[in-house]
């Protein structure tokens, strides 16, 4: 765990830090958070602002200056003078709340700085921000996706996943349901790295990513020994069975089998 200084949105706190291609860490399951929270990926590191960011659909557009979460301190947007490539993209509706992404490329001294934003209609003419991901340059992430939207059974699922850099298969992704007072995030990366700290035995892990399948919500991966190479996990696989209640993921079943 690790934290930020200087943060300026009250509530904000680091739940995990996801390395890319290493072993992957414990982080504690995903606390309970407000309807509309933030989940902010920031260069791969992932928390939640509690406190809900809501304002007309073109606050987001518009008010770039504002919406830099965490490279504050080194990034300075001045409105009208820093160049900004916005983008507006409309994924699509889910119980009668319209989903939009906004995506910002900015200029600046060193390079581009980029925004990637989905919102969420809650009330007349307001949008809240769910996502907030934000990274320097272009060697984060192999390719940066819209959001989408599909269907798992009776639940309409949003799905962010955008492939990072490497050869580890890692993804930034997340995902949400929605139920009556709004969307609900699954915390999916949570609930797996917990099952994988309370099965595994020690010194043994996970090297790479994916493994998660939405449709079938399942969890399967090689596991790595201490001993094992990057290119040959001899040490067995876990495999999680997931189910979706009160558009929620629980956990159906688990296990951690042996070679």
């Amino acid at each position: 765990m690790r934290a930020l200084d200087g943060c300026r949105a009250a509530g904000r706190a680091i739940l995990l830090f996801a390395a890319p291609c290493v072993l992957a860490v414990s982080s504690p399951s995903a606390p309970d958070h407000p309807t509309w929270a933030v989940r902010v990926s920031s260069d791969g590191r992932n928390y939640f602002v509690d406190q809900p960011n809501c304002h007309p659909l073109a606050y987001f557009l518009k008010e770039a200056a504002r919406l830099n979460y965490h490279h504050y301190a080194t990034i300075h947007v001045e409105p009208g003078k820093t160049e900004d490539e916005a983008k507006l993209q409309r994924i699509g509706e889910v119980a009668g709340r319209p989903i939009e992404q906004i995506n910002h490329a900015i200029d600046i001294d060193d390079g581009r700085f980029f925004l990637k934003i989905i919102v969420v209609l809650r009330g007349e003419s307001e949008f809240c921000e769910i996502y907030h991901q934000e990274w320097m340059g272009d060697s984060l992430y192999r390719e940066v996706n819209p959001a989408s939207l599909e269907n798992v059974g009776s639940e309409t699922i949003l799905v962010t996943h955008d492939a990072v850099s490497g050869n580890g298969n890692w993804y930034d992704e997340h995902y949400w349901a929605f139920g009556r007072e709004g969307p609900i995030d699954l915390g999916v990366t949570e609930k797996i790295r917990e099952i994988q700290k309370s099965i595994l035995p020690k010194d043994f892990g996970v090297m790479n990513g994916g493994g998660f399948n939405l449709q079938d919500l399942t969890y399967t991966t090689p596991v790595w020994g201490p001993n094992d190479a990057h290119c040959c996990p001899s040490s067995g696989s876990v495999k999680i069975k997931f189910a979706l209640k009160e558009h929620g993921l629980v956990v159906v079943s688990q296990s951690y089998k042996e070679n």
